[in-house]
């Protein structure tokens, strides 16, 4: 078995050195060696975090915080399963009760001297450790909504566990039939500071996706926007940032760019940004707020800004208020759809790719993500509304498209992708075209019934609950 090297630091080194040396990476600990370079203890970062909760800084030495007695493997026993039983016996004995964290396990010489670290997954292929390794673990706030659900989900099988924080506006059957073992669910609202600091104990990611999205949404409700779309987001990065919850995502909008003064030119993350609506002013207020915390104080915390092309698709929380899904709708229902406008431009992303694209940037390097924005979707996804009409009638033979030049969307703008696509390696998969078929064929089979219904659309849901 291959040992990983370790990262050694004195007593007297502070808790501060010790998150530097982990550089945000998963299972990591720092292994504490005395003056003759024998094991003294270890620092994990969950014994950091416990540890500032408790009152410590950054500035407090290790000696005071560290795990004095860590369970250690002696290197020449490791390959043996009568070797380990000892080691197994403590971490058994210490993670009975519940699933140990997946965590790096130290190996020493003879002597006592560190000589790497072995991961539990790799011993578990030596012998049956007698209990179970939790995975990676992200908060994803609003977990059961349109794209939440897609995330939930593609996280459970990549291998993390997951806790949704969500106040389930929407119902809660979008998460049914996940692995209870993998999934904790905690009902409540994010501008809550309690029920926040409750969700975010103990994960190694957080994911922000709990706010009133859309124009007439945001309208509606002005204040509760302000208080859940701004308040609440920063409030979780700031939060993050202190825990040492070094990985936060934020999902952004493309609708930042608002009126492109070149319709027919490619935005990218460094051009100009004009938004038109108050959706779109409070994306880019939180944008810059949440970017201003990186590094401060925690110089580790890597937040990271996702701006989403136009969303469409099928998902388990279904949404008949975008544009590619309520044309969908439209011409299943009437077998004729009505375009406002027709020559302005719209990057679209299928939600399943969003959900990927937040997996490639919680699997990304740190130093690759932080304080980094990225548009989300594919440079050749780019189309017109007058396309997407052209796209529902390929998908629907024989549909009526009506072209209405009034009360159309000012906002126009084509937006590169290339930046997400060279540094992540993130590629798209459905196109437009495909997931008009997949909702075509979603609302043939009756899998989705009553499409007018409110639990489908973010404006009529928050107009009918009346609160701000």
């Amino acid at each position: 078995m291959a040992l990983v090297p370790g990262d050694t630091l004195g007593p007297d080194e502070t808790i501060g050195a010790a998150l530097a040396c982990m550089g945000g990476r998963y299972g990591t600990i720092i292994l504490v060696v005395d003056r003759e370079g024998r094991l003294a203890g270890i620092a994990s970062a969950g014994d950091l975090r416990k540890a500032i909760l408790r009152g410590h800084g950054l500035a407090t030495p290790l000696a005071e915080v560290m795990n004095t007695d860590p369970a250690m493997i002696e290197a020449g026993r490791m390959h043996e399963p009568e070797g380990l039983r000892d080691v197994l016996a403590r971490l058994r004995a210490r993670y009975s009760a519940a699933p140990m964290m997946y965590a790096m396990v130290p190996v020493v010489d003879g002597e006592g001297r560190p000589r790497g670290l072995i991961d539990l997954q790799s011993l578990a292929r030596v012998t049956d450790l007698g209990f179970a390794v939790s995975p990676r673990s992200a908060l994803v706030i609003g977990g059961a909504g349109f794209i939440g659900s897609m995330l939930t989900r593609k996280l459970i099988a990549g291998g993390w566990s997951v806790t949704v924080l969500d106040s389930f506006l929407y119902g809660t059957d979008s998460l049914d039939g996940l692995d209870p073992e993998r999934l904790r669910v905690i009902e409540g609202d994010v501008r809550n500071i309690d029920t926040m600091v409750e969700a975010v104990s103990g994960v190694d990611a957080a994911i922000y996706l709990a706010e009133l999205v859309g124009d007439p949404a945001v309208s509606t409700a002005p204040q509760m926007a302000l208080k859940t779309n701004y308040l609440a987001a920063t409030a979780l990065a700031h939060l993050c940032a202190y825990l040492n919850v070094n990985r936060f995502v934020y999902t952004s909008s493309c609708s930042v760019y608002g009126a492109s003064a070149d319709p027919d030119a490619f935005l990218d993350e460094r051009s100009p940004t004009a938004p038109l609506s108050l959706y779109g002013k409070m994306k880019l207020l939180v944008e810059d707020a949440i970017l201003a915390t990186a590094g401060q104080p925690n110089r580790l915390f890597a937040p990271t800004i996702l701006r989403l092309g136009t969303v469409f698709g099928l998902s388990h929380r279904a949404r008949f208020d975008l544009v590619v899904n309520t044309l969908v709708k439209e011409a299943s229902k009437h077998g004729r759809i009505r375009l406002f406008g027709g020559d302005q431009w719209r990057p679209q992303v299928h939600v399943s790719d969003v959900a990927s694209a937040i997996l490639h940037v919680l699997e990304a390097p740190l130093d690759r993500v932080r304080a980094e924005t990225f548009n989300v979707g594919s440079t050749d996804q780019n189309h017109t509304i007058a396309d997407l009409g052209a796209f529902a009638a390929e998908v629907f033979p024989g549909l009526e498209v009506v072209r209405e030049e009034g009360s159309t969307d000012p906002r126009s703008y084509r937006v590169s992708c290339d930046k997400i696509r060279d540094v992540l390696g993130f590629h798209t998969e459905i196109s437009v075209l495909d997931g008009m078929k997949e909702l075509k064929s979603a609302i043939g089979s009756g899998l989705i019934a009553d499409l007018d219904a409110p639990r489908y659309s973010n404006h009529l849901t928050v107009r009918d609950l009346a609160f701000d």
